[in-house]
Formats: C-alpha cells, structure tokens, sequence
C-alpha cells in the first residue's frame, strides 16, 4: 500500500489480474474485498506534503520475505522495519537483504520501553535509530498517548533526515558534475536598476492587488511536490553514474532513459499549472525543453549524452529552487 498527498482522499486499487478500480475517499470494506494486491491511497494528511509511506506485508516465509524486500529496494529512501523482538529469523532476513535499503533504516519496535534493553545487544549496526512505540491494541490512556508522541517523533526524525538526505544529493551531484568539467550555478535574477529621486517607483502589474507571499505560497504550493519527485529520482541517476561499470554500455542507456522519464513526469506535472502566472509559465517552458532535450539526448546515446542529461537535471533544480528562494534567503 503506498499513501500520498492529495486535497481529496481517494483510492485506487489493482486487482490479483492486473485489472484496477478507483473510488474516492480511504478504502472501504467493499474495495478491500475484491482481493486488491497493491493500494495507492491519497489523503490530506499535512506531514503527507513532504514524504509518501509504502507499506509492504509479507508472510513469515523468509522466501516471499526476500522477495518482497528486493521489489521495495528500487522504491524506497528509508526503511523503516517494523517488529516486536526482532527474532533470529528477522535478523536474516534483513542481513541479506539490499544495501539500498539499508542506506537509511530504522527499527520500529512495537511493544514496552524495557523490552528495548536485550534488543539493542543483537540490533545489527544498519540500523541508523530505533523508536519503541506501544502496541496498537494497548493505545488506550497513556499508552495511546505515548503512541501518538511517539508517532511525531518519528515524524518529526524523518523530516530532518529527509532534509539532510536531500542536501546530501547536491553535494553529490556537483561533486561529480565537477569531477566530469562541469559547472552548474543557479541562475541569477537579472539586475535591477536602482530608482533615483527624479524617477516614480510604480508597482508591477498585479504586485499592488497580490502581495509578494501570496505569490511565494502559491509557488509552494506548485513546485514542492515536482522539486521532491526530482531530488529523489536524482539520486540513483547520479549513482548509476558514479559507480558504473566501464565495460558496460547499458549504464548510458539507464541514465538517459531514467532522465526521459523524470523530465516527462514533470512536464505531466506541469501541465496542471495555471496559465496566468507569469513564473509558473515560464517554469513550464524550461520544463518542455528540458524534456524535449532529454529526448534527443538519449536518441544520440553514449557516455557524453548520459552526463548531459544528468546536468539538464541539475539545471531544472537549480531554477525550481531559485523560484521558491525569498528575497535575500540563500540557497541550502
């Protein structure tokens, strides 16, 4: 089940043959019993704005445990295992399981703060934290306190590493655009003359009746969603490009055919966006060129093409950053 953002709750479901079914609102009985393999879930959660949760439920054989786990390597930024002594099994299950997801994890331990004690002898050291929280069927008085404190802390501990993680993908990026003889900059607003006294200083059209946070929420509001979408799907481009196998040809070919791919999703996105403002507009043509780029670039194909699409990636973040920057607010 993946949960997202959206204004209005709705549900979509795929079916066991493949087949799907919509409906608005969170899933109720009569969807839930048609025999749903997989939900997609919108839901006008605040903390939803900035993170999508997958939550993925396997059996207790260590096989379809396995397997589960590889599907989800490719989907995921935070592992977030959820047990209640973390058994032997467990332990072995997850010693095998992919580096990705072992990049960002946290074990999740359902049941009482003493418990934690014998726990944290056998935790393997891939775990980054480990939050105790009350068992569901126990959240009544405190303990349903406890569950929701500690249900914000988690929260609040992904939002920060999320932040983090996301800086830690522009460093990267540059680093290895610098290493390849690039250099990206944000781009620069175009200088204003300075009024003199002899001069009226008139306001831009619309600036009187729209005021400069109204603008600046509204571009929140639009650009947040692709800019996550964008630093996310980022990362595995620019570790394809890093730890490539010189030998091999298809790494250019991933590279460009995943750049085709974030530069169409964000030209879906921005097709939504409205035709009167004058900043999203603009945004939208950088993103169509962006997209029609990306596609000639992986028609030409090669090493040199791939490392152009991932600066074309770069520029596109750099100018939706530069948009949602305040006055005299420099970039992270």
């Amino acid at each position: 089940m993946e949960i997202g953002f959206a204004e209005r709750a709705h549900t979509r479901a795929t079916l066991a043959d493949a087949s799907t079914l919509a409906a608005d609102g969170m899933p109720m009985g009569d969807l839930l019993e048609r025999g749903a393999v997989f939900l997609k879930i919108g839901a006008p959660l605040e903390p939803l704005r900035r993170m999508t949760f997958l939550y993925l439920s396997a059996g207790e054989d260590a096989a379809e445990q396995s397997a589960a786990l590889r599907w989800a390597a490719g989907r995921m930024d935070f592992a977030l295992w959820c047990t209640r002594d973390f058994a032997p099994l467990e332990a072995r299950i997850w010693s095998s399981a992919a580096l990705e997801l072992k990049n960002h994890a946290y074990l999740l331990v359902f049941g009482p703060q003493p418990a934690m004690g014998g726990l944290r002898d056998r935790m393997p050291p891939d775990f980054e934290r480990a939050i105790v929280l009350p068992l569901a069927h126990a959240a009544q008085g405190s303990a349903a306190s406890d569950l929701q404190a500690g249900a914000q802390r988690l929260l609040g501990q992904l939002a920060a590493d999320i932040d983090e993680g996301l800086a830690e993908d522009l460093d990267a990026a540059r680093l290895l655009l610098h290493r390849c003889g690039q250099e990206i900059a944000a781009p620069k607003p175009e200088p204003q003359p300075e009024p003199s006294a002899e001069t009226p200083v008139h306001p831009t059209p619309g600036q009187a009746d729209r005021p400069e946070s109204a603008e600046m929420a509204c571009m929140v509001d639009l650009l947040s969603e692709p800019l996550i979408f964008l630093k996310r799907n980022a990362r595995d481009l620019f570790e394809a490009m890093e730890w490539h196998d010189a030998d091999s040809a298809d790494w250019a070919d991933e590279v460009l055919e995943r750049c085709c791919q974030v530069t169409d999703g964000l030209r879906d996105r921005a097709a939504d966006w409205p035709e009167d403002e004058g900043a999203a507009r603009a945004l939208r043509g950088l993103v169509d060129d962006a997209a029609d780029m990306a596609t000639l670039l992986q028609i030409e194909g090669g090493p040199a093409q791939a490392a152009d699409a991932a600066a074309l990636l770069l520029q596109l973040r750099s100018a939706f950053e530069a948009r949602l920057v305040r006055p005299a607010t420099p970039l992270n």
